[in-house]
């Protein structure tokens, strides 16, 4: 057997496929050895429960094995010779080697051979991984592979006979690694998952719970941080591609909860786990004469019961991961029905305890919030506070859908098309929501009464794009199946108005809309501000907030009554940015004046508008007044602030050593957590953009942002990738082998988060680098399978195809572009293809890609001839 301590002058990779080899020598020869007794006293060994939190007395302290030098007996049972492990021995090592030598020096007892030299080969086993994991450059994915190949299946074939200590240090040199470093893995899979590691550890009786939980709470907080509505995403493949990365996660955590509780000891009383007793059972038992009351069993007690193998105390965190988990699951904005079925018993499980438990509270799990400060508004969400001008006027935030596929797939067509401004694809998906009949039928009429949100964003769809008659006849369906306009009905047509720079529509929708006798709201008023603003009426708006005021003054006439709403910072922020987009900050202060007068007191956002313009000018001083006005009336800067800030101090920090610009970077970071603002991965995309424009000047703190991210267990997204990739392109010349190597070390093929811009980023910039072997593969891996991609990328491919001769692999990206290929659109990714409208047809077929594809002769006879006629 080779010796471990020649281990260090081999690769990491030629190290484990050399210790698959010796164990396998090793195995072998234990077979063919004469039969050797290996007596293991199981009374004065180390026996770890509950994840070492009970141990058994042992023959001697751990302290006086790691005093007395061990040593492996020069000679192993098959007489190869070996090597004491090398380096720096800890404790638990010299351990090990002690039993070794102890059972090796064991009298011989008949039939004991085998399982004992099994036994021993595991202690090694152990010791190599530990001893490899040392090793610089190893990494656990590898380790976790050599056990999962050669450790573990002899483990389990007698899981009795192997000794609980050898189990326990596999625990610590491998489990617990794993269950650290997940977190950082869950969007890779390069490590086991969550279930499988929650599989071992329980097979290997190694589970520690207060580790294993915080596994599972990472997991849930990784998931509630997944955005979950369409318009924080870019494009509907975007959108859908995280989504089923985050069903994936779901389905993992569902996993591991399945295996946990499979250890599960139902109580003895009457009640169960699964079920909830009865209302009058309750009754009856709380009303008994002297019994305690119920409610002060709290759901760690509950929880414990039901796994008395641990010690209730260990318990804290897995019954607060049950619980995050529980509302994970029953939050309708973040459930996901890909998981509906498989949730069943968990959820009826987490019923049962909650419902025989006190309700549980904040406080009962305080110390836990420290480690994780996200959760606690995920698992106890405030009340939703008054939506702010950007977010009232935020279509994405007013128009959410939660229901079923079929619906939300109508949802994200109708959202994509009103970003494209695509007529024709808002009636597509009017029909698959309305249906192919004039009138529905009974049952399709109760599934539309449940959509009103639905027909309000068709109205508003339908009124920015200046088709009046059609969101009146989208208004008079929604009342054919009972459903009444409601004043967010009326905000839709306003918005609608607003982003179609329609003055006197949105005149005549309010006019309408006063006469109706519906009762006005904060944000109808504030979203008719905003409109006049965005159509460049800033005299309209102002004049509208000043009779706000005056109708709020005269609400108890009863011709006001209806639509006196009293005035609040919203609608002043409206103005305040309307007039800052309109280039009139001379007026801002006059507005801020008059509402000072109100008794309207500026907010965070009303700070935040009025810093922007200053940061872009690099008025430090007038920057300086503003934030030391906000601390005196005590409002604390939040993300946008800072981002905002960011502009100004990161603006030429190229130009500070880079020991300083590091300094710059940290401080910022500093302050805003020192701030309670969520560093978000918008904001750190944000920084690097900055940091990114100042080319290589500014590589050491985007390295520090880097450390920055990871350090916090995060993954970069694929804006971020991206953003690095096109760096490296930018350098003269073109660094493609930093690209490919960040491709390679990142493993973004695997990546499912990755888009489709990364991918067609990286074929332009690798042609532009004279890289285009590395392009096509790109192609090949991505795209050919059937993803869309522009004709300006396909374009950029068939150039140097051309140019070098490659006239049949050119011929194979043309044939692949007919079935995959888009028209480019610079204002939001508009496509196109010849099903389409006429128009677009021909702005299809007008493509450069196609007029270079037509002069090399790279197209067959069917496809030039519709080239012809299209260009004729």
């Amino acid at each position: 057997m080779r010796e471990l301590g020649g281990i260090g002058s081999v690769c990491l990779r030629c190290r484990f496929r050399l210790l698959v080899a010796s164990r396998t020598r090793a195995r072998h020869s234990a077979s063919t050895s004469s039969p050797a007794a290996v007596i293991q006293d199981r009374q004065s060994s180390a026996q770890f429960r509950n994840g070492g939190h009970e141990t058994t007395a042992m023959p001697m302290s751990p302290g006086s094995l790691a005093n007395k030098p061990a040593t492996i007996p020069s000679k192993t049972p098959s007489g190869v010779p070996r090597s004491a492990i090398p380096g720096r021995r800890s404790s638990s090592v010299a351990m090990f080697q002690s039993i070794v030598e102890n059972q090796s020096r064991m009298p011989s007892a008949l039939g004991s051979s085998a399982s004992g030299t099994a036994s021993i080969e595991l202690v090694k086993d152990v010791a190599r991984i530990q001893t490899m994991m040392k090793q610089e450059g190893a990494t656990l994915a590898e380790a976790y592979a050599y056990f999962e190949e050669n450790v573990y299946p002899h483990m389990i074939k007698d899981a009795a006979g192997v000794p609980q200590i050898v189990k326990n240090q596999l625990g610590t040199v491998l489990l617990d690694r794993l269950a650290l470093k997940k977190p950082r893995d869950f969007a890779l899979s390069r490590l086991p998952s969550v279930t499988r590691i929650t599989e071992i550890m329980i097979m290997l009786d190694v589970l520690k719970p207060a580790a294993w939980a915080t596994l599972v709470i990472e997991l849930v907080q990784h998931i509630y941080r997944q955005k979950t509505v369409p318009e924080a995403y870019d494009s509907v493949k975007q959108y859908e591609t995280a989504m089923a990365l985050r069903d994936a996660l779901l389905h993992d955590l569902l996993g591991a909860w399945r295996v946990f509780c499979a250890q599960m000891v139902p109580p003895s009383d009457s009640g169960t786990p699964t079920k909830a007793p009865q209302t009058n059972e309750v009754k009856s038992k709380s009303s008994r004469p002297g019994a305690e009351p119920q409610q002060q069993n709290t759901l760690q007690n509950a929880f414990g019961a039901m796994f008395p193998q641990y010690l209730v105390p260990s318990l804290l965190r897995p019954t607060f991961a049950a619980f995050a988990t529980y509302k994970l699951l029953t939050d309708p904005l973040n459930r996901s029905r890909s998981t509906d079925g498989e949730a069943v018993p968990f959820l009826q499980m987490m019923k049962g305890l909650i419902f025989r438990a006190r309700p549980p509270r904040r406080k009962d799990f305080e110390p836990i919030f420290n480690a994780f400060p996200d959760l606690p508004r995920f698992v106890w969400p405030k009340k939703q506070a008054k939506d702010e001008t950007n977010t009232v006027l935020n279509a994405g935030s007013v128009f959410r859908d939660n229901s079923d596929p079929k619906r939300r797939n109508v949802h994200r067509q109708l959202g994509e098309a009103i970003n494209r401004r695509n007529l024709s694809m808002v009636n597509k998906a009017w029909l698959e929501f309305w249906g192919a009949a004039a009138t529905p039928d009974d049952a399709r009429t109760s599934e539309l009464a449940e959509c009103s949100e639905m027909f309000d964003y068709f109205i508003m769809a339908y009124t920015m794009m200046r088709r009046p008659n059609q969101a009146i006849e989208v208004w008079n369906s929604m009342e054919r199946v009972g459903i009444q306009a409601t004043i967010k009905t009326w905000n839709s047509m306003l918005q609608g108005c607003a982003k179609a720079n329609n003055a006197q529509g949105l005149r005549t929708v309010w006019d309408k809309l006063t006469e109706s006798g519906l009762k006005l709201d904060i944000a109808i008023w504030t979203a008719r501000i905003h409109g006049l603003f965005l159509c460049g009426e800033a005299s309209a708006g102002i004049r509208a907030l000043d009779e706000m005021v005056k109708v709020w003054a005269a609400r108890e006439d009863p011709q006001y009554a209806a639509i006196a709403v009293q005035p609040t910072v919203e609608p002043v922020n409206a103005a305040v940015a309307g007039l800052l987009r309109l280039k009139r900050s001379g007026d801002v202060m006059k507005v801020l004046a008059w509402a000072s007068k109100q008794g309207i007191n500026p907010d965070i956002y009303t700070f935040n508008t009025l810093l922007r313009p200053l940061v872009r000018r690099g008025d430090m001083q007038a920057i300086d007044e503003l934030l030391a006005t906000m601390q005196s009336i005590n409002i604390r800067a939040d993300v946008a602030t800072f981002t905002v800030l960011l502009e100004g101090s990161l603006h030429q920090i190229g130009d500070l050593p880079p020991a300083q610009q590091v300094a710059v970077v940290e401080r910022i970071l500093g302050a805003m957590k020192s701030s309670g603002v969520d560093i978000n991965m918008q904001t750190y995309a944000k920084i690097l953009h900055l940091l990114l424009r100042e080319g290589d000047r500014a590589e050491a703190p985007v390295k520090a942002v880097l450390a920055h991210i990871w350090r916090r267990g995060l993954e970069l997204t694929s804006h971020i990738y991206t953003m690095l990739a096109e760096h490296y392109f930018s350098r003269d010349p073109p660094d493609a082998a930093a690209v490919t190597a960040l491709i390679t070390n990142r493993r973004l093929h695997e990546n499912k988060a990755i888009d489709r811009v990364f991918w067609e980023r990286m074929i332009r910039g690798y042609c532009q680098a004279g890289e285009t072997g590395r392009a096509l593969d790109i192609f090949d891996r991505v795209f050919a399978p059937g993803t869309m991609i522009t004709f300006g990328t396909l374009y950029e491919l068939l150039r140097p195809l051309v140019a070098a001769g490659d006239v049949a692999v050119a011929m194979r990206v043309v044939e692949a572009a007919r079935k995959i290929g888009r028209v480019d659109d610079d204002r939001g990714g508009r496509g196109g293809a010849p099903q389409g409208d006429v128009g677009e047809g021909k702005r299809y077929w007008k493509h450069r890609f196609w007029h270079l594809a037509f002069e090399h002769g790279l197209m067959g006879e069917q496809l030039a001839e519709r080239f012809r006629e299209a260009n004729m």
